[in-house]
């Protein structure tokens, strides 16, 4: 397939790294130096201790070709906005890889024919420009919102063990179940400036952990089926020495993904209803306002 990917934050550049092996990959960048550095190296992953290299395209947004199979929209979601692609014809299909909920309305309002939601398991660390560290294996749950499911199958049909992609058959729930996962260990993780593992370890924020995932099955109930508190605390076990996104932008003073993760929770309830959501969410806007402002 010819692929573009719209952003080149670390999932991106993974993305680019792994796909670019079978296929005709264009990375879009906003940066010049970022494309030059692209154009120049390719992408690196380093996994294991062991490093791969693909050549990739490098190109400006204002250079978005139009004749792309498949684009995938690689952005933060606070980043995420229709004027990305509005170059890109309906026909094409789009695979959207953001974390939370607040991308879901324009999911379905999309004018496009064929329209695709991805869960990204996988831990990556952007290094540089153009290398990115892979260091946690996981797999890409894909699921289709609308359209051809012939995008989703090609996808599918890729063989390798590090990366690969697991068919989902509802999108909502799929992204939901990141959500309780994402809603629940980034903020943790990020207010108490620790890693993965000791949020499960430690008694007093395991019960936060507890308290948490209790609220949001206030709100979404039917999702005990689908994520139980185990599951939540065996993915902090699983990545126990990562340091989540949100940890790390509020480490850096950059902007975090707390609008897109929890904001839209946040505004549907009172904060009666979500006392320990609601502070989780507020605590990780004062250190996101307090870190831009140094």
């Amino acid at each position: 397939m010819d692929i573009g990917i719209i952003g080149a934050g670390a999932v991106g550049l993974l993305f680019a790294g792994y796909l670019g092996k079978r296929h005709n990959v264009t990375v879009y960048a906003r940066r010049k130096e970022q494309r030059e550095q692209l154009e120049a190296y390719g992408v690196t992953v380093w996994r294991e201790g062991r490093r791969g290299q693909t050549d990739v395209q490098a190109k400006s947004l204002s250079a978005l070709d139009s004749r792309h199979d498949l684009v995938i929209l690689a952005v933060k979601g606070y980043d995420l906005d229709e004027s990305l692609f509005i170059t890109v014809p309906t026909e094409t299909p789009l695979l959207f890889l953001q974390n939370g909920i607040g991308h879901m309305d324009l999911l379905k309002t999309l004018p496009y024919d064929t329209v695709m939601a991805a869960s990204v398991e996988h831990g990556a660390l952007k290094e540089n420009e153009h290398t990115v560290l892979h260091k946690g294996v996981g797999a890409t749950n894909i699921a289709l919102v609308r359209g051809a499911s012939g995008p989703l199958q090609r996808l599918l049909e890729e063989k390798d063990a590090a990366f690969p992609f697991v068919k989902e058959d509802d999108y909502e729930a799929m992204l939901l179940r990141k959500l309780f996962i994402n809603a629940i260990i980034n903020p943790l993780t990020a207010i108490a400036g620790c890693v993965n593992g000791e949020v499960a370890s430690n008694p007093y924020y395991s019960a936060l952990i507890e308290q948490a995932y209790g609220e949001l099955l206030h709100l979404h109930p039917h999702m005990e089926e689908v994520i139980s508190l185990e599951d939540i605390k065996r993915v902090c076990m699983n990545t126990a020495q990562n340091r989540s996104s949100m940890l790390k932008d509020v480490e850096n003073g950059r902007m975090t993904e707390i609008e897109s993760i929890l904001g839209e929770l946040v505004r549907k309830t009172s904060p009666r209803d979500m006392p320990v959501m609601n502070t989780l969410y507020l605590l990780v806007k004062g250190k996101e306002s307090a870190g831009r402002m140094t």
